[in-house]
């Protein structure tokens, strides 16, 4: 007994191989765009996080410097102004930190404390903050 076998039709096998191609084709393009989204979510997130941590570290190194001032005021009358220059290896960022701190006295027996933080990379200013505060005459707080 003699088998004779069922050639598929070399159109119909064509087709066949053209479907698939244009599946894995498809699939290849979809997981690259997700493979390209979540590197660029991943990438925003880490600058966002980046950018609030130092934001933080900016109003702790200002808040402090508020504390320090108010300290200086109440033990010393002749306390103007101050400025701190912090190096990278003083803290935990890569930047460097600038806190220039002033009192200043206008009319009707007024100070005012004014504390101004600033990030810098370089000479280039990343962030900057600035705090103020009306103090009372000292003897009456």
């Amino acid at each position: 007994m003699k088998r004779t076998y069922c050639l598929p039709n070399n159109h119909f096998a064509a087709s066949r191989r053209g479907i698939v191609l244009a599946t894995v084709i498809l699939c290849f393009l979809v997981a690259s765009a997700m493979i390209i989204n979540l590197v660029r979510s991943t990438t925003t997130l880490s600058r966002q996080t980046t950018h609030q941590s130092q934001r933080l570290q900016l109003q702790v190194l200002t808040d402090d410097a508020m504390s320090h001032a108010l300290h200086q005021y109440q033990t010393q009358e002749d306390y103007t102004k101050e400025t701190w220059e912090i190096s990278p290896d003083q803290w935990a960022l890569k930047q460097s930190g600038h806190v220039q701190i002033r009192l200043i006295k206008n009319g009707e027996n007024k100070t005012i404390l004014s504390v101004e933080g600033s990030l810098l990379q370089g000479k280039q200013v990343l962030q900057k903050l600035t705090k103020t505060m009306e103090l009372k005459p000292l003897g009456t707080q």
